[in-house]
């Protein structure tokens, strides 16, 4: 029997709150991830491209992110934090893509993902979940884009030592490890065709299908394609969901689509071949970037061209 999923209505955007569309929008989108970079904390520049749904782009993505990985994720922790359940992924690193000059998989074979939220089984099933929070399931070939702790703003980290100091706080793996640049839009996965080993990057969301993904439910999803099946089966109560299983072989996203709301549902269902992923990653960025759009109360000054890799 198959295990039951989560559907996005069960996701807590706030108590007494419930999505009214599982298929979402742009609208319903931008929302839930602006809501969630609030709860974060997020600094005002990351808060605005948010809310202009820019985040969730592939431009925006491998500008922003401060490392840009390939590997496989090799664990998962689940615990609390500050009264709150945080997930952490240990990511085996074959490669990075976009990283800092000292950086290198001999000197950082493994790194530390960490996002608000997760599912506890003991002593009784607890679960945490927010808009757009990612799953990884062991074994997972996937590319993240991320963003350094260094990010936190210096007066949350000020705040946060503190408590840490005076013991009205324990030290966060929020705020010691990387976390996700975009949420949901900065995993990518890697699948490698077991009939030609073809590898293509993409993106599957279970969320166009009304349904939250668990680390059992990718489990089942990488298992399919491994398998070669058409597509793979889900229970929502007393309803049968079947999500196509084949990935497109030709890139899906232009990187010089006509707009951000263009960008944006492209990004929805990424795919490319490996060696076209790492083209379009690299084109970005050894391209000066366009002058930042910014809040009418902001200065408006051209963003500065990011240095070629």
């Amino acid at each position: 029997m198959n295990p039951p999923m989560h559907t996005a209505r069960d996701r807590a955007v706030r108590p007494g709150k419930k999505s009214r569309n599982p298929r979402g929008g742009t609208a319903i989108m931008i929302a839930r991830m602006a809501l969630l970079a609030a709860c974060l904390i997020l600094p005002a520049p990351a808060l605005w491209a948010i809310m202009r749904a820019e985040a969730t782009t592939l431009e925006y993505q491998v500008r922003e992110s401060d490392v840009i990985a390939r590997g496989t994720c090799v664990d998962i922790n689940v615990g609390w934090s500050n009264r709150h359940i945080v997930t952490t992924y240990k990511i085996a690193v074959s490669k990075y893509i976009k990283a800092p000059a000292k950086m290198s998989v001999a000197s950082h074979p493994v790194l530390f993902v960490s996002q608000l939220g997760g599912r506890l089984e003991k002593p009784l099933p607890l679960e945490e979940s927010y808009p757009e929070m990612v799953a990884l399931t062991r074994n997972e070939e996937v590319v993240l884009f991320l963003q350094s702790p260094d990010r936190v703003p210096a007066p949350v980290r000020a705040k946060y030592d503190e408590m840490v100091r005076t013991g009205k706080a324990k030290p966060s793996p929020l705020m010691t490890n990387y976390r996700l640049t975009a949420m949901s839009y900065s995993k990518l996965n890697v699948l490698t065709d077991p009939k030609t080993g073809a590898q293509t990057v993409t993106r599957f969301s279970f969320d166009k299908y009304g349904l939250l993904p668990t680390s059992e439910a990718v489990q089942r999803f990488l298992d399919a394609y491994q398998a070669q099946q058409d597509y793979v089966e889900y229970k929502q109560g007393e309803q049968t969901i079947r999500i196509p299983v084949p990935v497109a072989a030709k890139p899906t996203v232009t990187v010089s689509a006509a707009s951000i709301e263009e960008q944006m549902r492209q990004m929805q269902t990424y795919s490319a071949p490996w060696s076209a992923f790492e083209q379009q990653v690299l084109e970005i960025l050894n391209r000066p970037a366009a002058p930042a759009a910014a809040p009418a109360a902001a200065s408006p000054q051209a963003a500065k061209p990011q240095a070629s890799r």
